[in-house]
């Protein structure tokens, strides 16, 4: 399983629909129409880490740690509907 499809795994165990789509996760509410928020990995402060944004806002966690990834984009999504 790769890291896109362990975290669309995580995220479904939080009703949140998520599709990996190579090394990211589009990933939306049920109910809010289209995907929301495109989670791809990335840098930060030479940690990597998945890194989303959706309206302006950007959000981001470490990628080792992707339970705790897929529980910030959940909350991340419900504070930011479409």
């Amino acid at each position: 399983m790769t890291p896109a499809e362990e975290l669309a795994a995580a995220l479904a165990g939080f009703h949140v629909t998520a599709l990996p789509a190579g090394e990211s996760v589009r990933a939306f509410l049920a109910g809010a129409g289209l995907p929301t928020v495109l989670t791809s990995p990335g840098v930060e402060d030479g940690q990597p880490v998945w890194s989303w944004q959706h309206d302006g806002k950007t959000g981001s966690h470490p990628r080792g740690d992707i339970p705790g990834a897929a529980s910030t984009i959940t909350r991340f999504l419900a504070n930011n509907p479409p």
